[in-house]
């Protein structure tokens, strides 16, 4: 047996920031291998599989990568120390997502003799980075399953979708002149400082599932140093949008900005060496409570209360792009996640790593195998389209 907290408390002292994965990954390669397959997989991902007789397959996922801690001196309890106090593991990682990550597996194990169908267990590096991006490699590579069960906390809940990230980088130009003669110049920061507002204040459009758009700045920069007026400014703004919203359509609502808006690509590297390009739209998501896999899910776990993460995951990959059934379920708070002493409750570990092993259960069985559609209908089905 594997005791969640326990393994929750060894994942949470290897510190594992975004491209710097590949500690965590060895050990929990090592955690893996006493009960399944495990391998390496592209860009450093852990891909574990266990097989057993003839039923749907279901891919459980979290990521390896966590938040730099910030100043150490805002913690009362180390970053990396999984101390343990009042019944709460704390460490950075304990909630997003190491601890749920520990449940995972924990649940999986005490299900591996209890099931019918394929189990894969997959962690991913630079889910903080750019989310989905490397799921999107791992699903190229493996069979489609049949429901991705995403890890992220839901507070033991069944989480359902979430707004989709949209990172808008706007650029404002202007003249360079020496600083202590700027009226020869135009300041690019003074017009990036005109536009924000009104960029800031653009209608966003509300989701009956998911909620509202939001948006806000998270960086400013120029390129520019010394006494010198700056003919660049840039700055990058997160907007959170619903379902229906595409890259063409947020940015049509920046056209009369005045400066100019593009969607963010990034190169990130993987701790493997990997490089990947990622572009910085993530859809939305949303799983009708109806769905069959939904349902199963929610019998699986006696029936839980149903939710949206207010945050982005892999599930913009899964469900948002390939429309693979997915759904959410993870110990502890997402509001606690990237704050100073993040931590969990210890219970919620247990009761996590439980409720995996009754899901995996309810969900690895003969009877929750899709049916093969009749050829007959898949003709008519695609008439109709």
């Amino acid at each position: 047996m594997i005791d969640p907290i326990e393994l929750a408390r060894e994942l949470v002292r290897i510190p594992s920031p975004s491209g710097e994965e590949g500690a965590v990954a060895e050990h929990l390669l090592r955690v893996l291998r006493t009960f399944c397959e495990a391998e390496r997989g592209p860009l450093g991902a852990v891909v574990g599989k266990l097989s057993r007789g003839d039923g749907p397959t279901v891919m459980v996922e979290g990521h390896l990568d966590n938040v730099p801690p910030g100043d150490a001196g805002a913690w009362v309890h180390p970053p990396f120390g999984a101390e343990i106090a009042d019944g709460m593991l704390y460490g950075r990682g304990a909630v997003d997502m190491k601890g749920a990550i520990a449940a995972q597996i924990a649940g999986a194990a005490a299900a591996a003799r209890d099931f019918l169908g394929t189990l894969l267990l997959v962690y991913v590096p630079h889910e903080e980075t750019a989310e989905g991006t490397v799921l999107a490699r791992v699903l190229d590579g493996v069979s489609r399953p049949d429901l991705v069960v995403l890890g992220e906390p839901t507070d033991l809940r069944l989480g359902i979708g979430h707004r989709g990230r949209a990172v808008l980088r706007l650029e404002a130009l202007g003249r360079t002149a020496h600083a202590a003669m700027p009226e020869l110049g135009e300041n690019a920061i003074e017009r990036m400082v005109d536009a924000l507002p009104y960029a800031l204040a653009v209608p966003l459009p509300e989701d009956p599932a998911l909620g509202r758009g939001s948006a806000t700045v998270v960086a400013v920069g120029t390129p520019t140093c010394g006494p010198l007026v700056p003919d660049r400014c840039w700055a990058l703004v997160d907007r959170r949008i619903v379902r229906g919203e595409t890259p063409d359509s947020v940015l049509a609502d920046y056209e009369e900005l005045g400066v100019k808006t593009l969607v963010e690509q990034g190169e990130l590297t993987a701790y493997t060496g990997e490089k990947l390009t990622a572009q910085y739209f993530f859809p939305a998501w949303w799983m009708d409570p109806s769905h069959p896999w939904v349902e199963r899910a929610w019998t699986a776990l006696s029936q839980p209360p149903l939710r949206v993460w207010r945050f982005s995951t892999d599930g913009v990959e899964s469900c948002g792009r390939r429309g693979i059934p997915t759904v959410g379920y993870g110990p502890g708070d997402e509001a606690l996640a990237h704050q100073p002493d993040e931590r969990i409750s210890t219970a919620d570990l247990a009761k996590g790593a439980e409720g995996y092993r009754r899901l995996l259960r309810g969900l690895l069985t003969p009877e929750a195998r899709p049916r093969p559609v009749p050829e007959e209908r898949r003709g008519r089905h695609r008439r109709r389209r």
